[in-house]
């Protein structure tokens, strides 16, 4: 179960106040904001992460990712430079036609 911070609207009395509910989904965040406590409107809802866990999160996996991927488009460069600097200037020269050439 994550918890899901919002800043709400909770009317003309109260105004807008920065709350948090747990829920399994952000559609059962947004209904806990208006069943709990009566929220009109509802922005910026959001998961926040747990200070105190520390579990492996979905952002941490997609940095480590793009990690691997960076350092294997490296090893490629210096293992193969005779395939990879003509399919980069090939690229580079079909991305320029594409952008500034070819304007449909």
């Amino acid at each position: 179960m994550a918890t899901y911070r919002a800043k709400c609207w909770l009317g003309s009395a109260s105004g807008y106040q920065e709350l948090e509910v747990q829920a399994n989904t952000v559609t059962g965040a947004y209904e806990q904001f208006k069943r709990i406590y009566g929220a009109e409107q509802i922005i910026n809802c959001h998961a926040v992460r747990d200070s105190s866990s520390s579990s492996f999160s979905s952002g941490d996996f997609e940095g480590w990712m793009a990690l691997v991927a960076i350092l294997f488009v490296i090893w490629l460069y210096m293992e193969f430079p005779w395939i990879m600097i003509p399919l980069t200037v090939i690229v580079l020269i079909a991305w320029i036609y594409n952008t500034f050439i070819d304007k449909n």
